[in-house]
């Protein structure tokens, strides 16, 4: 028998040793907003924060810092604090090169999709979200069982307190594939966040109001001092550029009747390569509802007999998936399997069959309209996370880009299709088109996307 390395289990292979890395240095750099340091959803609402670095800056790594201040009456966070923002643009030299509307939505389903347990404690512990929760069933029954369940109610507010929250944003550019740094020489970015509506951030019984203040984004930034090394980088650069590549969304918003019969959607998504789609089912107005979940609520009914039936999309005149998924909320018949697949694989991170969701199968049978009523009526587990998704990878494989459906060059409409008994009132629609971005620095540093 001929022996190699390969018959040598790794414990005893010694050669197999890390390589030594290169000089560099490391700073924890502060980016602070340049148009203020207090913010209010009825007033100066619009946060800009320029992003210059000196160096190599680790966008995985990245968080933003702020502080909210609670007025008028106690308060929740709704879901994460993340919801304080509605929407997040990116500019290079005054070209967008991502923007993600509905934000709070957006970060509150990526949240409850792609959080272990983990990352469930960290986010309670600073970004302010729902913990796991255990519901008195009040039933007054020694031994009954009762579910632990991650709830969407945040950290709560008295009057007059303030607390500071760190976020990571949900950025396909900072976050992107393999964890790459955003290229030394990159001009800078202007990151632009605009404030949610009063309402829609938080959860009280009264008239709770807040305000934002000292917003900063913080990031490890690198510095090799390796003069062969960086002169490589710079003739890479002036010879090609350098190409990155990250998962962000779309946001098409529809208006659902409430009569009962099938619907069809417009989702005129353009993509070059569309990952999924997802759609949210809300209450209509529920943004201004301060006592409702804007964020957290989002399933297949408005109440006991306004239920979805079945749904599927169309791109292209080609059905996604290719047979009806019927949807069943009740206890007798309950059918909610395939569309809850779909949401896991269209959810799922860059290389992963599924996302890592907390969602219980009590959590996709709940109405959208449940909202906070009392400290001991919260309906912090009962409120929905179903989604109306379809997964459009064709592969998994984290080493292979373009592996969603072109989209950029159909001709006829993408709609969604969905079959429902009359609603108790009309329902908002949101769908996010999870998509793949293509970011390109130039030689002059300057930054393009194709999408």
């Amino acid at each position: 028998m001929d022996i190699s390395n390969s018959n040598i289990p790794k414990s005893m292979r010694y050669g197999l040793q890390s390589a030594t890395a290169i000089q560099a240095s490391t700073v924890l750099a502060r980016f602070s907003s340049i148009n203020g340091t207090t913010f209010t959803p009825a007033g100066s609402n619009q946060i800009r924060i320029r992003v210059s670095a000196m160096g190599f800056l680790d966008g995985e790594k990245h968080y933003l810092q702020f502080t909210i201040t609670n007025a008028t009456a106690a308060m929740f966070v709704d879901t994460h604090a993340g919801s304080f923002i509605d929407r997040m643009r990116i500019e290079a030299n005054g070209v967008v090169v991502e923007e993600i509307n509905s934000y709070g939505l957006y970060n509150s389903i990526q949240q409850t999709y792609n959080s272990d347990l983990s990352k469930v404690f960290k986010n309670a512990t600073e970004s302010g979200s729902g913990q796991l929760e255990i519901k008195d069933v009040g039933d007054g029954v020694a031994g009954t069982i009762v579910k632990a369940e991650v709830g969407a109610l945040g950290e709560e507010f008295t009057t007059g307190h303030s607390k500071v929250f760190c976020i990571q944003l949900q950025s396909g550019l900072l976050k992107n594939h393999h964890k790459k740094a955003l290229p030394d020489g990159l001009v800078e970015l202007d990151i632009i966040l605009t404030l949610a509506g009063n309402n829609q951030a938080v959860l009280s019984a009264g008239a709770a109001t807040w305000t934002l203040s000292d917003p900063a984004l913080f990031a490890p930034v690198y510095k090799v001092e390796n003069a062969d090394v960086m002169n490589a980088y710079r003739q890479t650069v002036a010879s090609e550029g350098i190409m990155w590549s990250g998962n962000t969304c779309k946001t098409y918003i529809n208006s659902v009747a409430l009569a009962a019969g099938t619907k069809s959607l417009q989702i005129n998504d353009r993509s070059l390569s569309c990952l999924g789609l997802i759609t949210a089912l809300r209450a209509s107005g529920v943004n201004s509802a301060i006592a409702k979940y804007s964020n957290g609520a989002y399933g297949y009914k408005d109440s006991a007999t306004g239920v979805l039936q079945r749904f599927k999309y169309q791109i292209n005149g080609v059905n996604y998936p290719q047979s009806d998924i019927d949807v069943v909320v009740g206890d007798n018949g309950l059918n909610v399997g395939r569309a809850h697949e779909e949401s896991l694989k269209a959810l799922a991170k860059d290389g992963k069959p599924y996302s890592e969701a907390n969602v219980s199968r009590h959590q996709l049978k709940g109405s959208v309209n449940d909202g906070y009523t009392s400290a001991t009526n919260t309906k912090s587990t009962e409120v929905p996370k179903g989604l109306i998704s379809v997964s459009l990878k064709k592969f998994d494989d984290n080493m292979l880009r373009m592996t969603g459906l072109n989209t950029s060059a159909n001709s006829s409409p993408n709609v969604l299709e969905m079959t429902h008994a009359a609603w108790n009132a009309d329902l908002e629609a949101t769908t996010f088109s999870l998509v793949e971005a293509f970011y390109q620095m130039a030689p002059n540093g300057s930054l393009s996307v194709a999408m």
